[in-house]
């Protein structure tokens, strides 16, 4: 089975941040998929869709909030299909979260593993992908205990799923996709999935741009902090939080960092402290 890639946010800005919501599908809408998403599945007569479309409109069970979800239902032979969000930005965005509700059948999906339900993400525009969380090592999802896999209790497992996105910050063609695999599997069902970040504020943004600078940026080696104020300590930090490099003075040479972008934290001798993104090349 693939391993479960749930990524805690490290990353703590000291700064004030305005929330950002970069995706948000309720599956609410009239068409399906909703605009700027995609769907496709191996078995023609098992795409995902709207719940009621997929299990009838009295199989309310599969709906987890609203009077629709995105689901899928189970079929005797092979099916993989996916369902793909549109594209979004990471450009500045501070501490992204993808957020979503899931349901899935225990017995089949879980206790047998005759499917799989994957949440992953492509920072190539849906070229190569990532798994983000997958079903299998979901806690949050429980047996119903009557020992009869025909009779899950599907609207009491309802699982509200969080997985940072701090790895991906700074790529600018984000895509998510929920895919399904099974063979002789269960239904699964998927709502309210959101992106969510904080940005800088405008007004701070305009601050710190006067009063502190670090350059260049990107940058091949050496960095250089421009600042009207008394540098403490400055911290070279990569995006798990990991500190790899300290300085007390304005300049601080990361050539020997692997390319990538890091978080640069400078503290000042008044109590206050700034971080800026750097990018090594």
């Amino acid at each position: 089975m693939k391993k479960l890639l749930l990524f805690l946010s490290l990353c703590s800005i000291g700064a004030s941040l305005d929330a950002q919501t970069l995706l948000s599908e309720n599956f609410e809408g009239a068409t399906f998929p909703p605009t700027g998403w995609t769907r496709s599945n191996t078995s023609s007569s098992r795409p995902w869709d709207f719940t009621p479309v997929v299990f009838g409109a009295g199989a309310s069970e599969f709906v987890i909030s609203g009077t629709k979800s995105a689901g899928i239902n189970y079929i005797t032979q092979a099916n993989t299909a996916n369902l793909v969000s549109p594209s979004f930005s990471l450009v500045g965005a501070t501490s992204p979260t993808l957020t979503f509700k899931a349901v899935v059948g225990y017995s089949y999906m879980i206790a047998s593993d005759a499917g799989d339900l994957l949440a992953q993400i492509s920072t190539d525009g849906g070229t190569s992908w990532t798994t983000l969380w997958t079903e299998d090592d979901e806690t949050g999802f429980i047996d119903d205990g009557d020992g009869d896999e025909d009779t899950d209790l599907y609207n009491q497992n309802i699982v509200p799923v969080q997985v940072s996105l701090t790895p991906y910050i700074g790529q600018a063609n984000v895509k998510i996709r929920f895919r399904y695999i099974g063979t002789d599997a269960d239904g699964v069902s998927i709502d309210d999935v959101k992106v969510l970040a904080g940005t800088l504020g405008t007004s701070e943004a305009s601050s710190k741009a006067k009063s502190t600078s670090i350059y260049p940026n990107p940058t091949k080696g050496e960095i250089s902090i421009k600042t009207d104020k008394k540098i403490k300590s400055s911290t070279v930090s990569d995006l798990s939080g990991k500190s790899v490099m300290r300085s007390t003075s304005e300049k601080i040479d990361i050539s020997s960092l692997p390319k990538g972008m890091y978080l640069v934290k400078v503290e000042f001798a008044d109590g206050s402290a700034t971080t800026e993104k750097v990018i090594k090349e």
